[in-house]
C-alpha cells in the first residue's frame, strides 16, 4: 500500500508547486508523466512512483489500484486540483512524479557487441527531442546521449514526446563535444555525423561496427569539433526543393538504415 494517502481540494496545497515545479525540470531527480497511457508506460518500465495525483476524471480502475499500491504518496484531488498541477490543456485525471532513472555510461552499449548510440547535438524542441527517443527505441538504438544547450530530456514535453521511450531507453544529458568524443574513444565507437554537406550517403556506409550517430538541430547543426573528429559525414539524398528533414525524421532515416546493415 502507499505510504501516504490524502484527500486535496484546495487549489492552494503546496503538491500543485511540486508537479508544476517537476514539469519545469525543477525538481532534482524527478520527472512528471501524465495520463494514462503514460503513466501505465512509467509503471510497465517499473519507475519509482514518489508522488501520485488522480481525480474522479480517471476512469480507468485498474490504474487507480495500481498507484494505490506502489506510490509512495497517493493524493485524491478534485478534478480542479488536477487540472491546477496539471501541465496538460486537457487532464485525463492523473500524473505522478516519477524517480528519475539513474543511468551509468556503460549501460548506453547494454553489453552489445555492436552498440549504437544516438547523439542528438543541440536538438532543442522537447517535442522533436521526443520523438527522436521514439525513433531511437523503435530502431534498436542502445543508447541515447543529448548535448549541453539543448532540450532537456527529462522535461515534461519531451517525456509526453517520447510515449514512454524514455522509461526505457538509457538517456544521459548535458555532455560537451569533448566529453562525448571522449566516450566514443573509450568505447571505440565509429563517429557518424548526419550532415546535410556529407561526402557520401547514408546507404554507402559501413553502420554495422559500434556506432556514435549523431544528429543536429537544423538551425545550429553540429559543433564543428565533433564534425572534425568524425569518421563518416553523411548525407540523405532529398529531392529538390527540399534541403533538410525534422531532427527525428533524418535519424529515423539513418537508423533503419542501420537496423537493415545489421540484419
Amino acid at each position: 500500500m502507499a505510504q501516504e494517502r490524502r484527500s486535496v481540494s484546495s487549489g492552494k496545497n503546496p503538491a500543485i508547486a511540486r508537479f508544476r515545479d517537476a514539469a519545469q525540470g525543477a525538481l532534482d531527480g524527478v520527472l512528471l508523466a501524465e495520463g494514462v497511457r503514460l503513466v501505465t508506460e512509467a509503471l510497465d518500465a517499473g519507475l519509482t512512483v514518489l508522488e501520485a495525483a488522480v481525480s474522479p476524471r480517471l476512469t480507468d480502475e485498474r490504474l487507480r489500484e495500481r498507484l494505490q499500491q506502489s506510490a509512495e504518496s497517493f493524493l485524491d484531488c478534485s478534478d480542479d486540483v488536477l487540472a491546477r498541477l496539471s501541465a496538460l490543456d486537457t487532464p485525463q485525471g492523473v500524473a505522478v512524479l516519477l524517480q528519475k532513472p539513474v543511468v551509468e555510461e556503460a549501460a548506453l552499449l547494454r553489453g552489445d557487441l555492436s552498440p549504437l548510440v544516438v547523439i542528438a547535438a543541440g536538438v532543442r524542441d522537447p517535442g522533436n527531442l521526443g520523438s527522436l527517443l521514439r525513433t531511437a527505441e523503435a530502431a534498436g538504438a542502445t543508447g541515447v546521449l543529448t548535448m549541453r544547450g539543448g532540450a532537456d530530456p527529462f522535461r515534461d514535453k519531451a517525456v509526453r514526446g517520447s510515449m514512454g521511450s524514455i522509461f526505457r531507453v538509457p538517456v544521459l544529458h548535458g555532455f560537451d563535444a569533448a566529453a562525448i568524443l571522449a566516450f566514443c574513444q573509450r568505447h571505440r565507437l565509429q563517429l557518424v555525423v548526419a550532415d546535410g554537406g556529407g561526402e557520401r550517403a547514408h546507404t554507402q556506409v559501413d553502420l554495422k561496427r559500434p556506432l556514435a550517430l549523431v544528429v543536429g538541430a537544423e538551425a545550429a547543426g553540429v559543433p564543428p569539433e565533433m564534425l572534425a573528429a568524425a569518421n563518416a559525414r553523411v548525407r540523405i539524398p532529398l529531392r529538390a526543393p527540399v534541403e533538410s528533414l525534422n531532427v527525428a525524421v533524418a535519424a529515423g532515416v539513418m537508423l533503419f538504415e542501420a537496423r537493415r546493415q545489421r540484419a
